[in-house]
């Protein structure tokens, strides 16, 4: 019966101790509550240690090698002088080992090393006890690093004491890590449509010059006389202003980390329109012609200084206009694609979106409007002036409307590109770069197109003395810009 109890005690002490080692070896290397100097840091200022030795834990370690330090901890935990086997035994087990037995340690997990000064941790010292305080190095000292049986952490002996010391904050920043990565929400997909958008304006304007040859008529009663071809300066004048609007929407299934996503997002997306003038022409007249109607007075006085003009020139065909085949074409917005399978958001994938959108417009702006130009005599005397006059003498042989019309032909051409990059939930079927087109459209507008036909709508016709005496007594004399002001004459 008592060989019996006895072999029951056996038992539950194994067992007991068998808990004891499973539930020490089972817990994380390095974790604070398995030792004292795995302790987590301290609010309290740390002790300002410039020399080691006044109180060595487990003695001075004779060279600065790892068989060194190896040998001189086994002799330290044989001896067991000042309990050193249970706190050798202790510190390492904190570090995954079974003990210093553990074949597992042996000089291969014993590196030396240098702490440099300023270091931060808990140092092992003996006084009446093992103690640890909380310390910073003063200056740097030689140490063993002793790495834990899986590799994952360490801590360390020091060569003059043979003090054992430990930094915490390598694990505790880990577990800070560790613990934000638990907190992050979990990553969730969401259906968002993203809205493409952009728009542009520009203004053009400019002053084309030419000439036109212009034949001058006069008409009375079906009976024209020619007064002659005139190269008459003409200026056309123009405004326009264009502008242009590009879009593309889709949808797609977001990526959604936990700060919350917006059903749908607006992008701004660049737009370039240009300009160009591709070439101008203006038709003066009619038939060509610059006609004056005048009555039977000033026709009586006309016809004594122009002959009456051949039938064939009073017949003048109309000058030719530009013509242009007009463009108008302008990108579409690609398909809608299906969203397919939704996804659980395991698993996220950056994508590029590459919009791009194109529009052209050729056309020709044409317009008619009628100018109103002077028709002025010049004649320059000779010889000697009265006081006061001056020798140039003008007479307006009357204004008169002229039609004109001018042509434009222009091209417009809007472009649009932009890549952008989103993080979609991947179904498997994700395109990493998808080319999408987007809807554009282009407007323009001509605010100004106006035609000036001579000198600022005047023509002048040079006269001998005789051609000036002979209109002046119907024509009325005038200044050279068309005015009559008594002091110019």
């Amino acid at each position: 019966m008592k060989k019996r109890l006895n072999f029951i005690v056996l038992n539950v002490a194994v067992l007991f101790f068998t808990g004891i080692s499973f539930q020490s070896f089972s817990q994380t290397p390095c974790s604070a509550d398995l030792h004292a100097v795995f302790g987590n840091s301290s609010t309290e200022a740390p002790v300002v240690l410039n020399r080691l030795g006044t109180s060595p834990q487990f003695g001075e370690i004779p060279k600065h090698t790892a068989q060194a330090a190896y040998n001189h901890l086994k002799t330290v935990h044989k001896k067991n002088s000042r309990n050193s086997r249970s706190e050798i035994d202790s510190y390492l087990r904190a570090l995954g080992y079974t003990g210093f037995m553990d074949p597992a340690f042996s000089a291969s997990q014993i590196t030396p090393e240098i702490l440099p000064k300023g270091k931060i941790g808990w140092m092992g010292a003996y006084a009446k006890g093992h103690k640890y305080k909380w310390s910073v190095l003063g200056r740097d000292f030689e140490t063993f690093r002793i790495a834990s049986k899986d590799g994952s952490c360490f801590a360390y002996i020091m060569k003059k004491c043979g003090n054992a010391f430990y930094d915490p904050s390598p694990r505790e920043a880990a577990e800070a890590a560790a613990l934000a990565f638990k907190s992050k929400p979990k990553t969730t997909c969401t259906t968002q449509t993203i809205n493409f958008t952009g728009n542009g304006k520009i203004q053009a304007a400019d002053v084309l010059n030419t000439t036109k040859n212009l034949p001058v008529v006069a008409s009375y009663n079906g009976t024209n006389l020619c007064l002659g071809d005139f190269t008459v300066p003409v200026r056309l004048t123009y405004e326009m202003t264009a502008s242009g609007e590009v879009n593309y929407a889709k949808t797609v299934q977001v990526c959604d980390y936990g700060n919350g996503v917006p059903p749908s997002s607006i992008i701004n997306l660049p737009l370039n329109i240009s300009y160009n003038l591709a070439g101008s022409d203006v038709t003066i007249g009619d038939d060509g012609k610059m006609m004056m109607v005048i009555n039977k007075k000033q026709y009586k006085a006309l016809k004594k200084v122009y002959k009456v003009c051949p039938t064939d020139v009073a017949s003048a065909p109309q000058n030719k206009t530009m013509v242009a085949n007009k463009v108008s074409t302008a990108s579409e917005a690609s398909p809608a694609a299906a969203l397919g399978t939704a996804a659980n958001g395991a698993n996220c994938v950056k994508q590029t979106l590459n919009i791009t959108g194109n529009a052209v417009t050729e056309d020709i702006s044409s317009k008619t409007a009628t100018n109103e130009v002077t028709i002025i005599g010049m004649y320059k005397k000779a010889g000697k002036l009265q006081k006061g006059e001056t020798a140039n003498k003008y007479i307006c042989l009357g204004s008169y409307n002229v039609p004109a019309k001018s042509s434009l032909q222009y091209a417009l051409k809007g472009n649009s590109s932009m890549s952008h990059i989103i993080e979609v939930c991947d179904n498997g079927s994700v395109n990493p770069n998808e080319s999408l087109n987007a809807a554009m459209k282009l407007t323009n507008n001509f605010t100004k197109q106006e035609t000036m036909i001579g000198d600022y709508g005047k023509i002048y016709k040079t006269l001998t003395k005789s051609e000036y005496k002979k209109l002046g007594k119907v024509f009325k004399r005038c200044c050279s810009d068309g005015t009559s002001k008594s002091k110019c004459y």
